[in-house]
């Protein structure tokens, strides 16, 4: 048994005896993969556990999220770890937590280029609501009316990825990897973020020190071909803007700094427009543009433009479909994505995926994609 199940199990057993507030999920994913080639497999299915808990330790709170998941096709998803494991103590007006603990920063819907706190769980899915615990020490305090947090992350938490025959995956093994700081995954990270609206207007700056979070991809010729990945140092300064009207909303995150000794710039750009009861029914349908702009070289396209339409049911059953239409500037590669959930009964819920994607040409970085178009159906059952 690893490090992380024995931490794990350790909790889990705890949260039994002490009987700490407790909930929890369990979730089974069918998929379907209708254009894998001969050398994948077509289908897969695979199970996660969730449980989420909450304990007062005297001066203390321990807040703990566990997850254990297992594929029956592809081993790269099999996991079990503590996504959140954390105390925290308020001295005065400031909060300090230690232990794994993840966040969220950014405003756009198709990408945020600022949430650079928690590496990806991209095994478990490209969505970033998929994400890894970082070991860390943060601190939250309020300045007036803006909340400022400080990040120190001791380590780096590399990404997760899928097995060489899976979706998606390299078709060769995944190496160990590479850093450029001389220290590897020992180099820590350090963040600042400080939020605060004005009217109408969200905004928050941050700063990031540390070890990128996207990898750049080198293929190593041993014994046999793998790939390395390969994670760039990076200074950075952002800023997150959202105009929030009576049906519109106006966004834009940006990002610019160095990474690797070179300069560059990123930004996304965007708006929802929002049509309420729509043909004189209890439907609401948003209306998504977002332009998004990236240099770095781990982006291995710099300019996507993603359209889409949000439907809301506004129904007890919490009814909800997202489609997005993402296509490069020169309209030769894109991705279809549709999100479907609703909510059954005695704490059930259905959750339909459906990726797409397409490519003109074999040089192109979705073309390599093509075969990890997705089907898939979720059943969860909370507790």
């Amino acid at each position: 048994m690893g490090y992380f199940a024995r931490i794990a199990c350790v909790w889990l057993l705890l949260a039994i005896q002490v009987k700490a507030e407790t909930s929890g999920s369990l979730e089974i994913t069918g998929s379907y993969f209708p254009k894998s080639l001969g050398a994948s497999f077509d289908t897969n299915f695979t199970a996660e556990a969730k449980v989420i808990g909450y304990e007062e330790l005297d001066d203390f709170q321990l807040e703990y999220e566990i997850i254990i998941r297992k594929s029956l096709n592809d081993n790269g998803k099999d996991i079990v770890e503590p996504r959140q494991l954390f105390l925290s103590k308020t001295f005065g007006d400031i909060d300090v937590y230690l232990g794994y603990r993840h966040t969220f920063w950014g405003v756009a819907e198709s990408r945020n280029l600022v949430d650079l706190i928690n590496q990806q769980d991209l095994a478990a899915g490209i969505s970033a609501d998929n994400k890894l615990g970082a070991p860390s020490i943060s601190i939250e305090t309020y300045l007036g009316s803006g909340e400022l947090q400080y990040w120190y992350i001791p380590r780096f938490r590399e990404r997760t990825f899928n097995d060489a025959n899976a979706h998606p995956g390299f078709g060769m093994p995944v190496a160990p990897a590479q850093f450029a700081h001389a220290k590897g995954s020992k180099a820590s990270d350090q963040a600042f973020r400080y939020a605060n609206s004005i009217g109408d207007i969200e905004y928050a700056f941050s700063i990031f020190d540390g070890t990128v979070r996207e990898p750049l991809f080198l293929v190593q010729e041993l014994e046999q071909p793998m790939i390395a990945p390969y994670y760039e140092q990076m200074r950075s300064v952002g800023l997150e803007l959202q105009y929030t009207g009576e049906s519109i909303l106006y966004k834009f995150e940006g990002l610019t700094g160095t990474q690797s000794g070179k300069d560059f710039d990123a930004v996304v750009l965007g708006t929802e427009k929002t049509v309420y009861t729509i043909f004189e029914t209890q439907w609401d349908m948003g209306i998504l543009f977002e332009y998004q702009y990236d240099e770095r070289a781990q982006a291995l396209i710099d300019q996507m433009i993603v359209s889409g339409v949000r439907l809301t049911a506004n129904d007890e059953f919490d009814t909800n479909l997202l489609i997005l239409y993402t296509v490069d500037d020169a309209f030769s590669q894109s991705l279809f994505g549709l999100e479907a959930s609703r909510r059954l009964r005695n704490g059930m819920t259905l959750d339909i995926n459906y990726l797409l994607y397409q490519s003109d040409r074999q040089n192109l970085p979705f073309y390599s994609l093509v075969d990890d178009s997705e089907l898939s159906f979720t059943l969860g059952y909370y507790f």
